[in-house]
């Protein structure tokens, strides 16, 4: 059980809930873009674990089983949405944009060309790539290398990541991070201050043997739920999951899998077998 009685009331996370928000989207998007998206050899958009590899994407790379994420199917449906009409840019000032929410915003569509705003302006305006292209080079080449800084994306491939620094070293900037590494950062330096080390020092397959088994101020449920099925099956086995979260998090209370059908008609299982919520 949990340690405190008020996480009683909260419902289960998964589920029925999570296949149809999944399904919803999918309906928008069309089956055979769903299809094409999920067969695909990947690797998961939204939490990086191996869909299949070069098998495709209906399994998961520790085991033989078909195996999907849903959030891996939202990221890559979110992808294939229809493009933003030119109208919602051309008709919407900022301040109009401004005023919808993160979902009504996402259910616009996918951006399909590059954007400009022009200084004073109160509105984007859609512009040929020839142009980004010639603006970006305008701004560099009138800037300061040892100001600038290089993001990338930490769902990129290895080889546009080498092509991102070294075109950012031959700039003579050496200010390069991607989003993954951003966002360890944090548990990166904890880590690396307790234990010696800001990577990991066990293999995924661990986790399927492991009696014992800490989630500190993460949010499994939401971000990566493949990883709730492998807490579920150590309390299957007997084993204990601690957590210590200061939000309440109803995915780290109780989960339905989809990948289990019992699961889904009883409700879910309990995660946690002891949460801590620290006041921070």
């Amino acid at each position: 059980m949990t340690e405190d009685s008020k996480f009683d009331d909260l419902p289960s996370a998964g589920g029925f809930k999570a296949i149809n928000y999944v399904m919803s989207i999918a309906r928008k998007v069309g089956t055979r873009k769903l299809t094409a998206a999920v067969r695909s050899k990947n690797a998961c958009k939204a939490c990086a674990f191996g869909t299949g590899g070069q098998r495709g994407g209906l399994h998961n790379e520790y085991s033989n089983r078909v195996e999907i994420c849903n959030k891996n199917i939202q990221a890559q449906l979110s992808d294939n949405r229809e493009p933003i009409p030119a109208e919602i840019f051309e008709q919407n000032s900022l301040s109009e944009l401004r005023e919808l929410s993160g979902k009504q915003l996402e259910d616009l569509g996918r951006l399909s060309h590059p954007l400009y705003k022009e200084a004073g302006a109160d509105r984007y305006q859609i512009i040929g790539y020839k142009q980004a292209l010639q603006l970006i080079a305008d701004r560099m080449a009138s800037g300061d290398p040892h100001r600038s800084f290089f993001y990338g994306s930490g769902r990129s491939s290895n080889e546009a990541a080498f092509i991102l620094q070294l075109f950012a070293r031959l700039y003579g900037c050496n200010h390069i991070n991607n989003c993954s590494y951003y966002c360890h950062q944090a548990s990166g330096v904890g880590l690396n201050a307790t234990i010696g080390t800001a990577t990991a020092t066990i293999q995924y397959g661990d986790l399927h043997k492991a009696d014992l088994i800490f989630v500190f101020g993460a949010n499994p449920a939401s971000n990566h739920p493949r990883f709730v099925k492998v807490l579920l099956e150590c309390r299957q086995r007997g084993g204990k999951v601690i957590i210590v979260n200061p939000a309440r998090e109803a995915g780290l209370v109780r989960f339905a899998s989809p990948a289990n059908f019992k699961s889904m008609i009883t409700g879910g299982g309990e995660v946690a077998s002891h949460y801590v919520q620290p006041h921070v």
